[in-house]
């Protein structure tokens, strides 16, 4: 690791440390929770337990991983691990929570730094992997907000450092384990099953019986590598029911119900911006137009989303719009299967599963927003898009930090991020000769991107002052505004990115 890189590595650090007295969501309290659960309670009753409305809804893994974590939070405060500790928030409680997701995040730390040893002279790419390391999203919504990113994407990033070193079945193992880690990683998982599928498993199709016996070898390889991590996830829940004289069906039952609760409304009580923002808010406008009273699109809590006017959206209305233009990207990737293109596949999964997706929430944009900073050096029109999207992403995941401690920070930091990012990719991505229509549109993204500026300091500071000074220019009953102009305004964004990559990815991969 270079100069530069350590110190990024040590100001970031104690940027991070230095924000643990900051606002923290009640996502401490699910994972203390789950701290709490794993430590105090047996196994086959971890996915049952409902003393705290924080039920556990991630994965096996992270259940071991919160188990892991519980074993030294005894020592150092025994309340951190008591199911009945309901809302805790004493200093030892929030300090250790803090520093568990400091430390794990050093799985990032240590992916970034094999794909920097792959990065060679490439030093736009090396700027790029530093800035994952440095991003205001992670900083915002791990360090603050609360939760494990870091720790999560390094598991991907680690993948994507297998796939782009050519070790197929390491980088299966690692994708797997991230299913069983965070199962929302399953909306990319398309893109790597197409890739693994065409680069590894059917270069070319055998014509031999010593090509078919060397596929049927990569066969069990990669196959052990991707089922082995579910079977190890589920089997000790298993053995746990029979211990306890349990059906193991009813185990798994619970599991399965916890992690996909399809129960729940299409949008979240923070409108994720995609394309329900932009549904919802149509329909407030018709109801407005209709002259009736204004429905709730979401109230934060487990329940159908009710529209006034337009028609209701179901699971299975998201599920087919987003498998429906996933397949589209794999069908190039296929004829493509290059690293490159795989991160853009990724890429674009995130998007579409975050532009139409059921109860999408805002935070799920770094989904894409991460990994596309491993190819936004390839051209000047990557690059565009990763400003684009980075921007878009940044903005709208402000809301996340309401409190008017974090507004400077989030302001400050986010800008710094964003303009030395610019600066330094400026002489390492040149922008080729414009055509008329080229210049045109790079005006009309300038002009967003201004626009995102001011959006920002208008929710962020300009509104909060008015509502301080003046109360009657900032009534109650339009609280909701600065999160509907934020929602919809970045909506606009996020759909305009996603097209712009897609048109990128069919081009690039067609004259792969």
């Amino acid at each position: 690791m270079d100069a530069p890189a350590r110190t990024a590595v040590v100001l970031s650090t104690a940027l991070k440390v230095l924000l643990w007295p900051a606002y923290h969501s009640t996502d401490m309290e699910v994972h203390r929770n789950w701290l709490a659960i794993t430590y105090q309670l047996p196994m086959r009753d971890w996915y049952v337990d409902a003393t705290s409305p924080w039920t556990l809804d991630y994965p096996p893994f992270f259940a071991y991983f919160s188990w892991i974590l519980s074993l030294p939070a005894v020592l150092i405060d025994p309340n951190i691990v008591r199911v009945d500790a309901l809302d805790y928030e004493a200093w030892s409680c929030v300090a250790y929570m803090r520093a568990t997701v400091l430390l794990s995040e050093g799985v990032l730390a240590v992916a970034l730094f094999l794909l920097l040893r792959t990065a060679a002279q490439n030093s736009a790419l090396r700027v790029l992997l530093m800035s994952v390391w440095l991003h205001p999203g992670l900083l915002m919504v791990d360090h603050i907000h609360f939760q494990y990113n870091g720790f999560l994407f390094g598991v991907l990033f680690l993948a994507l450092w297998a796939a782009s070193t050519n070790r197929p079945v390491l980088a299966a193992l690692a994708f797997s384990s991230l299913l069983q880690l965070k199962h929302l990683f399953v909306y990319i998982a398309p893109a790597w099953f197409v890739y693994l599928l065409r680069s590894y498993l059917l270069p070319t199709w055998p014509s031999s019986a010593l090509a078919w016996s060397a596929l049927l070898d990569r066969t069990i390889k990669l196959g052990t590598a991707t089922l082995a991590p579910f079977v190890v996830s589920l089997l000790p829940f298993v053995l746990s029911a029979i211990h306890g004289g349990e059906a193991p069906s009813s185990v798994l039952q619970a599991i399965y119900e916890r992690l996909f609760p399809f129960h729940r409304g299409l949008m979240h009580a923070y409108w994720a911006p995609n394309v329900w923002a932009l549904y919802a808010a149509a329909d407030r406008v018709l109801l407005r137009v209709k002259g009736r009273a204004l429905a709730s699109a979401s109230r934060g809590k487990v329940g159908d989303t009710v529209f006034g006017v337009l028609p209701t959206i179901s699971p299975k209305v998201c599920f087919t719009l987003a498998l429906g233009a996933t397949c589209l990207y794999m069908v190039p990737l296929w004829r493509a299967p290059h690293v490159r293109h795989l991160v853009v596949a990724i890429t674009l999964c995130a998007l579409t599963s975050f532009a139409v997706g059921w109860h999408v929430h805002e935070k799920a944009i770094l989904l894409a927003a991460l990994p596309l900073s491993l190819v936004a050096h390839h051209s000047y029109a990557y690059w565009r898009t990763f400003q684009l999207l980075s921007a878009t992403a940044i903005v709208t995941l402000f809301p996340l930090l309401f409190t008017h401690k974090e507004t400077l920070i989030k302001l400050l930091y986010g800008y710094l991020w964003y303009a030395v990012m610019g600066h330094l990719m400026r002489r390492r991505v040149l922008r080729p000769m414009p055509t008329n229509l080229g210049e045109i549109v790079h005006w009309l993204e300038s002009q967003y991107l201004g626009g995102l500026a001011l959006l920002a300091l208008a929710t962020n500071v300009a509104w909060p002052l008015v509502a301080a000074l003046r109360p009657s220019w900032a009534p109650q009953h339009f609280a909701f505004l600065p999160l509907l102009l934020t929602s919809v305004y970045g909506a606009v964004g996020i759909l305009y990115v996603w097209v712009r990559l897609t048109v990128l990815y069919l081009r690039d991969t067609k004259s792969a």
